[in-house]
Formats: C-alpha cells, structure tokens, sequence
C-alpha cells in the first residue's frame, strides 16, 4: 500500500498533489466519508492522465481482493448506465471520472491513511506502524442494483451480499425467524448512515440525510422507529448461539462477504477477530419483506463487526452495504495504542 500510495502521489504535477495529498492530523476531513452524491475531496479520476489513473487503480487493488475490486469497477461502469436511466439530466454527478483518491500523510510514516470515495463506493484504510490496518468504512452499493434481460440478471455486483442473507433467512424456523425479524417495514437508509463515528444509539432518521431520503425516514412510525433502532451494547435479531451449526455456517459465509472484500492476508486476522470476539453474540437482524426485489434491511451487529444493508429505494432495486468497526474506524484504536507508545 506504502508504495503504491507514493507512486501514485510522485506521478502528479504540484495542484494535483494539493489536491490528492491531505494531512493525517486532519481527522474530521479523514472521517468525512458518504456514499451519495456531493462535493468530495481528493484527486479525481477525471483530472488524471492514463498513467496516473493506473497508479490510482494500483493502490485502490492493494486493498481489495479479486473479486472485490471486480465489484468496484462494476459499481463505478453503472454511472453510465444511471446516467442513461436518468435521461442524462444529471450527467456532471453521473461519471466513472468523479471518484476521488485522497492520501493522508506519508505513505509508509508511522500513521497514515488513504481514501477512495465517490457515489456507492468509500474505501477508507488507516495504516499504523507498517502493519496494524483499519480497512473500515467499507462500503459499496449499486444503482441499478440489477441490470436484467429477462428474467436473467445481466450484472448484479452486489448479489451475494442480497443471497447469502436470504440463505440465512430461509434457514430460520418459525421461532428463529420471528427473533430475526425486527421490522416489518424496512429503513429507507443505514440507521446509522454515514456518521463518523459509531454512537451509542441512534434512531433511524436521527443521522440526517438528503433530503428526499430524510422525507422517507420521516414517515416510519414511533414504533417502527424504536424497532428499528441500534443500540451498539443491545444488538437485535438472531444471536449466532441460538443457530445451529447449518445456520452458524451460513452466518460465516454471509460475515465472509464483507471480510473477503480484503485481500486474503489483511481479511485473515479480520476473520479470527470475529470469531475471537462475536462467535456466538454476533446477532442477525432483518426488516421489510421476505421476497426477492421487495424493499429488505439487515444488520450484522457483533462488538467489532458491524453491517448494514438496504435495498429499499428505486423499486427495491437499489442495493447500500457497509461493514464498519464500532471501536476501529479509521484506525481509532490502533491509534489510541499508537499514542500511548509514542508519546
């Protein structure tokens, strides 16, 4: 990552280098992370050359495995295809070009981090001392969730985080399932949306959206609301321990989802935190309805494993996914211990 980050970073003209390289110290802008349309930081891909657009795509690999930086590049190609879909009236927010590359501090100094951000994709990744990493926020989404001929579906660059869900789910008996299911109606967003930090409680609404979404979230009842709600010490749904080991298995390939979005070195120590810390309190919760391209909501909630997903705007077909560490995004853990060491 330390080399690609300062070969990218060498390969840019002054402004540019203004632009892509921002101080580590700078904490609120390094947790300044959305996956929706807006004003981002950084370099983006349009203002670079062919040369450097491959650098940018160098260090952008070296945190993603194969079949994740597959997805990414799915992702960032449907701009075009919802800039199509959109009659082309929003063409300066709809581009492949306007993802953005942002390097915080030296790359390979004690602390430093680096972002790639843009509509449906935030890759954040903090590295400590040469090898303590926080690859949280991680997120992706999709819009059109599916592009279909037919009754077959053409890309679908999100459907194993949909169908290993459903997987779990059908899995449930009765009993199972009614713990499972928190909500009958799903949230229009995360509960927790882009907040830069994990809080303690939250309601969905409470974080503040655009407001077309805000708009959605206010029309959930009390009652929805509350059930809905995310207590970081009170996880809701189905805790793994009351799974059996069919379902216990079909939690880990769902959890691995989100790991394996990491390369295999970076996912390993990522997979046995999860097992060390949440084997068995790791809890699976779901909203809305049950059937396939109908408005759905889960949430993987453990003490440092935590997800949400949703597929609820744009007739269902319209797919967010983020996996993020209560105690560990960006870097904040590593970080305090850093501190500690260092100073």
């Amino acid at each position: 990552m330390a080399d690609a980050a300062a070969a990218f970073l060498a390969a840019l003209d002054d402004s540019q280098r203004a632009k892509a390289a921002l101080p580590f110290a700078d904490e609120d802008e390094r947790r300044r992370w959305a996956y929706f349309p807006r004003d981002f930081h950084g370099l983006p891909l349009l203002e670079m050359d062919a040369r450097q657009r491959k650098l940018a795509h160098a260090l952008v690999s070296s945190g993603l495995s194969a079949r994740a930086y597959a997805k990414v590049n799915a992702i960032v190609a449907l701009e075009s295809v919802l800039d199509e879909i959109e009659g082309r009236a929003l063409t300066r927010l709809r581009d492949p070009g306007r993802y953005f590359v942002s390097v915080f501090g030296a790359p390979g100094s004690p602390a430093w981090a680096w972002r790639v951000e843009g509509h449906h994709v935030s890759l954040n990744f903090t590295i400590v001392d040469g090898a303590l990493i926080s690859p949280t926020p991680n997120f992706l989404g999709a819009n059109p969730a599916e592009v279909g001929h037919g009754d077959a579906a053409v890309l679908r660059p999100l459907g194993e985080e949909e169908d290993c869900a459903r997987d779990l789910l059908d899995s449930l008996d009765r009993d199972q399932r009614a713990l499972a299911t928190i909500c009958d109606v799903a949230p229009p967003d995360f509960v927790l949306m882009n907040l830069p930090r994990v809080p303690a409680r939250a309601l969905p609404g409470e974080a503040g959206a655009l407001p077309v979404i805000q708009q959605e979230f206010d029309k959930l009842t009390a009652s929805q609301r509350e059930a809905l709600r995310f207590e970081r010490d009170a996880p809701l749904g189905l805790a793994a321990s009351k799974m059996d080991a069919k379902q216990r298995a079909l939690l880990d390939a769902l959890v691995r989802v989100y790991i394996e979005r990491l390369p295999d070195e970076l996912a390993q120590p990522e997979r046995l935190r999860v097992d060390g810390t949440d084997a068995d309190a790791l809890h699976f919760a779901w909203a809305g309805e049950a059937e396939p391209h109908r408005p759905h909501y889960y949430r993987l909630h453990g003490a440092r494993f935590l997800v949400e997903y949703d597929n609820t705007q744009d007739g269902a077909n319209h797919v967010h996914a983020v996996w993020r560490d209560p105690d560990g995004d960006f870097g904040e853990d590593l970080l305090r211990a850093h501190l500690a060491r260092e100073h």
